[in-house]
């Protein structure tokens, strides 16, 4: 499994054979043997900034996982990103066959932390010292004609709103509630996560273990 930053060696025999994908929002690679390693125990790491080039690695591994039925270990560590890109994820986890366990390890803010949301119920967890957040969304880069932005901001509170609704049902907080939690920003623990739903609980050393059973090197 590949996460959504990669570095690459920006290097090659010949120049004009090989395309060279350089800067933060390169694809990261792993060795082989700890490629084979996540693959073969099902993890999947979503890392860094929630961008295209995260999402289209993330989704493509959740297809190819999702033609076995045993559950996919998402390890989120993330300071968040674009919404359309997150809830790219969302909606490919939605349409495995397989159940998506959601692990945070490190942060899980703003989208980071919806994503995590969305794991199999009673299989959403956090590392005891990771750190979670929520807000509201941000509006980035708007310029241009007024009217043009009276039409986007109108479309986007309309599907902020639906998508306040859904996460809610997912949480232990009324809608009303995590509206107003999030336009506040919120800064969590992983017990208060589990607290407001957001997460179901802690992970341990031994749950991490376990995933290893019967897999040998």
């Amino acid at each position: 499994m590949k996460s959504s930053r990669k570095k690459r060696k920006n290097h090659c025999e010949h120049d004009d054979d090989c395309e060279v994908v350089t800067g933060p929002n390169a694809p990261l690679q792993f060795d082989e043997i700890v490629e084979d390693f996540l693959t073969k125990t099902r993890r999947l790491l979503l890392v860094g900034e929630i961008d295209e080039i995260a999402s289209a690695h993330i989704c493509s591994y959740l297809q190819v996982f999702s033609l076995k039925k045993d559950p996919v270990y998402m390890y989120i560590n993330s300071p968040g990103g674009c919404l359309a890109s997150g809830y790219a994820i969302v909606d490919q986890m939605l349409a495995c066959d397989c159940p998506i366990y959601t692990i945070i390890r490190g942060q899980a803010h703003s989208m980071g932390a919806i994503i995590a949301a969305f794991g199999q119920s009673g299989h959403r967890y956090s590392t005891p010292n990771s750190s979670i957040m929520l807000h509201s969304i941000v509006v980035q880069n708007a310029s241009g004609h007024i009217e043009k932005h009276a039409v986007m901001l109108d479309y986007i509170r309309k599907n902020y709103s639906e998508k306040i609704v859904d996460l809610a049902r997912r949480m232990k907080l009324t809608t009303k509630q995590l509206a107003d939690t999030m336009n506040d920003t919120i800064w969590m623990s992983p017990k208060q996560a589990v607290k407001i739903g957001l997460i179901d609980g802690i992970w341990t050393p031994r749950m991490e273990r376990s995933i290893n059973k019967g897999f040998s090197q």
